[in-house]
């Protein structure tokens, strides 16, 4: 109950900012990338770039990774092998709402994580964060000076394993969800590194980001039965034979 209160308090905190900001051009893009998708099951990477640095990067998100089903078929996404290591950012600084995600089938929804923006506002101590997430090029902060690129962002991985005739894997954003940005006059304290109220007319919110792309889609196709294997091979050495003849 409280984990629930205390999302409920940021996810609160982010649309109230999202209402005072007016710069929320960047889009984020979602990649996946996945093992040999002609075996019949495999593992899956998901990452996630800025399309500009018109902020200071990432600093909260939430993604399903949907597979697929059908009356002969499917496509499962679970977790990793070892389930704490789904999600790869960092603790820290990703240390609040940290989520391995929820099976449902044939998906794995809710793999979220977040800074700890509130603590960081509370406490005027910047140090707990981690800028630059995300962003493909160096981003202007207002009170930090430049803020380094810190290049696409890892968000979590896990394994498929396909039924039948296969299906497909996606990343996209968890529905409800945003994936909150620091934006460039974000401060926690006045960057002097003395625990100093922010100054006049800098953020202390992360406003979400103004799109989150879904990632290409993984087909997985057609899995031959082992039965079906020793047919083939079967039949292309007998095709060969009486190429001979």
């Amino acid at each position: 109950m409280k984990r629930h209160l205390l999302l409920i308090a940021f996810m609160t905190l982010a649309v109230l900012t999202c209402a005072s900001t007016t710069a929320r051009a960047t889009n984020v893009q979602l990649h996946l990338v996945t093992s040999d998708p002609l075996a019949v099951s495999g593992t899956w990477t998901v990452t996630a770039d800025l399309s500009d640095n018109q902020s200071l990067g990432i600093a909260s998100f939430s993604i399903d990774v949907q597979g697929s089903s059908g009356p002969t078929d499917s496509v499962q996404v679970i977790r990793a092998a070892t389930a704490s290591q789904t999600l790869q950012v960092s603790n820290p600084p990703y240390s609040i709402f940290r989520s391995t995600g929820t099976i449902a089938f044939p998906d794995l929804t809710g793999i979220n994580a977040s800074q700890d923006t509130i603590n960081a506002a509370n406490t005027n101590d910047p140090t707990i964060l981690r800028f630059g997430d995300g962003l493909l090029a160096d981003a202007q902060s207002s009170v930090y000076g430049t803020v380094a690129h810190g290049g696409t962002l890892t968000l979590a991985t896990g394994r498929w394993t396909s039924i039948g005739t296969g299906g497909t894997i996606q990343a996209v954003l968890t529905p409800g969800t945003f994936f909150n940005l620091f934006p460039l006059n974000y401060a926690a304290d006045d960057g002097t590194g003395q625990s100093n109220p922010p100054p006049p007319g800098s953020m202390q919110g992360t406003p979400p980001a103004s799109m989150v792309l879904a990632s290409n889609i993984v087909v997985v196709p057609v899995v031959p039965e082992p039965a079906a294997l020793i047919l083939m091979a079967f039949s292309g050495i007998g095709l060969v034979a009486a190429r001979r003849l």
